[in-house]
């Protein structure tokens, strides 16, 4: 009896750890998909993006910039209030690019602080929601 007591607690020993390590696996590939799906799609994306006109705007250089952003807000809430507030989103904008010199925003630094400045400013106009990320689509400076 006792050797038939040490091979069952072998195996339960066996089978617990097999069912612990496929539960630790199972349970990190469902995460893997959950995150997947938090991803929003294209379609959600572009219901919650909205895009700038071109803005043309002097430089702190001689220069001037011509520039189009994405704005990507965090809900279609952020979105409708961005496109209420238009105007504050122009001036914003040509604030910022008019802070920048030709040097500054020439190379994929100066793109990057322009378009990390800007979230900055249009966060701190949109209330009711926030600016995930801005990207520069349209750009030329002469």
């Amino acid at each position: 009896m006792g050797k038939m007591m040490k091979v069952l607690l072998i195996s339960l020993l066996v089978l617990g750890a097999a069912g612990a390590g496929a539960f630790f696996f199972l349970g990190k590939d469902a995460e893997g998909s959950s995150e997947k799906e938090k991803q929003p799609s294209a379609e959600e994306l572009a219901a919650m993006s909205i895009d700038t006109d071109v803005i043309t705007t002097n430089l702190a250089s001689p220069n001037f910039g011509i520039v189009q952003f994405n704005i990507l807000l965090d809900s279609e809430k952020a979105k409708e209030e961005a496109a209420k507030r238009t105007p504050e989103v122009r001036a914003a904008i040509i604030s910022t690019v008019a802070g920048f010199t030709k040097e500054e925003l020439v190379g994929q630094e100066g793109i990057a602080e322009l378009e990390e400045q800007l979230k900055g400013k249009l966060a701190d106009i949109i209330q009711t929601g926030g600016v995930d990320r801005v990207l520069v689509t349209e750009f030329k400076v002469q």
